[in-house]
């Protein structure tokens, strides 16, 4: 990873709905943030040590408004 954290300055005043980690085996984790206003965040944290971010309206997550890879 080139930075050591990663900051997510649009999400900063939101309201959270739900906050929940998943576990898969195949896949590794995931960090789910669910905002009031109908946006979502994902953090996946892979077996592989990739962090991925995908941050959409909820409901529709095709396309995401931004995706971050490192």
């Amino acid at each position: 990873m080139e930075k050591p954290k990663l900051e997510f300055p649009e999400v900063i005043g939101k309201t959270i709905e739900e906050l929940a980690v998943y576990d898969d085996a195949l896949t590794g984790r995931e960090v789910l943030v669910r905002f009031t206003d109908g946006t979502q965040i994902s953090v996946f944290i892979g077996v592989e040590q990739v962090v991925e971010a995908v941050y959409c309206k909820e409901g529709t997550p095709d396309p995401p408004i931004w995706t971050r890879r490192d």
